[in-house]
């Protein structure tokens, strides 16, 4: 009899337990529902109403194909091959599932005729992908922001045929001969995007301009010459046209053949320190000591600011960045050698320097 009244007291008190915690949870949910009943609901609705985006939201890229003048520079400029474009078809394909949204292509874009919508594109079981006609060539009333449509594409004299004007042509319209001093260009093949003028060092290409090219073009600044502040990241030797540099980082060497050198001042563009320039004090194979050990800048990334494009990872000259993979971004701090290359790259400006 003593068992039982013992187990019939406890099944009392858990009884009475449970309606006072019952009551007590009643209470504070009522108190959450007479709360919430003059506010919004805390859920979207999607996709019965549709959701208001803000206006700067990168969702998608819309393109207006009647000034797109098939050039192909969005297609080189996006990380993950998202666009293609075929000339011969007039066709510009993007696969919406394959883009990141990080507005490379439209910053790129010669005609401005790409925009980042705000909008996303519909979720659906299949990968999208949308094609859009292109004309084969650019529309000839379209003058308003189009200096291309001026005339065709020109040279003048103070071009030193460095042929970077040929490698940027997205159309294989030019064609440059440095030992003959040759520049010519086929006006029919041009696209007249304007990628050659941006990348001309020395604003010799133009549109309706007078084509003369020089027979002696030079810089008379001065040689070429590196100051202490260079961290021998290579950037420059990639970049000249010339191979006229020499770069061995873990010996601390920096070389420029002064007869090969054009002075283009393409390195000088790349150089990430603004440590190049003509005509000032040369820097010797081993820079002289500071006084004090200047302090090691690396990269460092914004959080929750990457989009995963991998630009910084093809960028970086020393393989420091890893691939990304999931937006997660991360450094061998050891490989940095703080160029800030990677910076430069970022189409979202994630990426800064810091001392450490």
């Amino acid at each position: 009899m003593i068992i039982v009244a013992k187990i019939a007291v406890i099944i009392a008190a858990l009884l009475l337990s449970a309606v006072v915690t019952a009551r007590l949870g009643f209470f504070k949910f009522g108190k959450t529902i007479l709360g919430s009943l003059g506010k919004k609901p805390a859920t979207l609705m999607y996709p019965v109403v549709p959701r208001e985006w803000e206006e700067r939201t990168r969702g998608s890229v819309s393109i207006d194909g009647d000034n797109c003048i098939a050039c192909g520079i969005c297609a080189n400029a996006c990380p993950t091959n998202a666009i293609d474009i075929d000339k011969a078809e007039g066709k510009w394909t993007i696969q919406r599932m394959q883009c990141i949204q990080c507005s490379a292509c439209v910053d790129g874009c010669p005609k401005k005729c790409l925009t980042m919508e705000n909008l996303y594109t519909i979720p659906d079981v299949v990968k999208v992908v949308d094609s859009f006609d292109i004309p084969k060539k650019a529309p000839k009333g379209a003058k308003k922001d189009a200096p291309a449509d001026d005339g065709d594409l020109t040279c003048a004299d103070s071009c030193v045929f460095c042929g970077l004007c040929a490698k940027a042509c997205p159309a294989d319209a030019i064609k440059v001969d440095r030992k003959a001093k040759l520049w010519e260009v086929n006006t029919e093949d041009c696209v007249k995007c304007g990628a050659c003028i941006d990348k001309c060092p020395k604003g010799s290409l133009s549109f309706g301009g007078a084509a003369a090219p020089a027979e002696d073009a030079g810089d008379d600044d001065g040689d070429l010459t590196c100051a202490d502040s260079c961290v021998f990241c290579g950037l420059c030797a990639k970049a000249c046209p010339a191979d006229a540099l020499e770069v061995n980082r873990k010996e601390k060497l920096w070389k420029v053949n002064t007869e090969d050198c054009i002075k283009c001042g393409a390195c000088i563009d790349k150089c990430p320190k603004g440590s190049l320039s003509f005509g000032g004090a040369a820097a010797d194979a081993e820079p002289a000591a500071p006084a004090e050990p200047p302090k090691k800048s690396i990269a460092s990334v914004k959080d929750g600011e990457c989009i995963g494009c991998n630009a910084c990872v093809n960028q970086c000259p020393e393989e420091a960045i890893p691939p990304v993979e999931e937006n997660e971004w991360n450094l061998e701090e050891d490989k940095c050698i703080g160029c800030g290359a990677c910076v430069d790259v970022c189409p979202v400006d994630a990426i800064s320097m810091k001392e450490v």
